[in-house]
């Protein structure tokens, strides 16, 4: 009796077996699955926040760039970090020539990339795309002469 206990659990385990390690592998490659940010340029923030750009439009180092062309720096790959957008990440600036539109520092630059933030549905799920990372302004101002911080 004992053994045909046996013999009819141990196909049981190993099917409950097989379907934890399913749903295991399932659950990770939905989490892979999720679509990572890109960066989307200052122009998608206009279309619903109008009055932060142009307020930002204003802002002197919403133009920095011009001070790496100036000085003939606009591909030196120390530079670009501080003085463009995304530098170096999905949807970012690569070059004056392939994204003149990621120069400068624009939202995106403390804000993060916000392509899960557009294609928010609610409210609240635009709320948790975006934040503004501790210690963001010190990614930059901490070299050259930026004195106060």
């Amino acid at each position: 009796m004992k053994r045909i206990i046996k013999k009819a659990v141990f196909p049981i385990i190993i099917l409950c077996a097989c379907m934890a390690v399913q749903a295991h592998i399932s659950s990770t490659l939905a989490e892979k699955a999720k679509e990572e940010p890109y960066y989307v340029g200052m122009t998608k923030c206009k279309e619903c926040h109008p009055e932060y750009v142009k307020t930002h439009s204003g802002w002197k180092y919403s133009r920095n760039f011009r001070i790496l062309e100036m000085r003939h720096k606009e591909h030196d790959p120390q530079c670009l970090p501080c003085h463009t957008t995304g530098y170096g990440q999905p949807g970012g600036f690569v070059s004056i020539e392939e994204t003149p539109h990621m120069k400068n520092i624009q939202c995106e630059a403390c804000h993060g990339p916000a392509s899960l933030h557009v294609k928010a549905p609610t409210v609240e799920e635009h709320q948790r795309t975006l934040s503004i990372p501790k210690n963001v302004c010190t990614k930059c101002h901490r070299q050259h002469k930026h004195m106060g911080y």
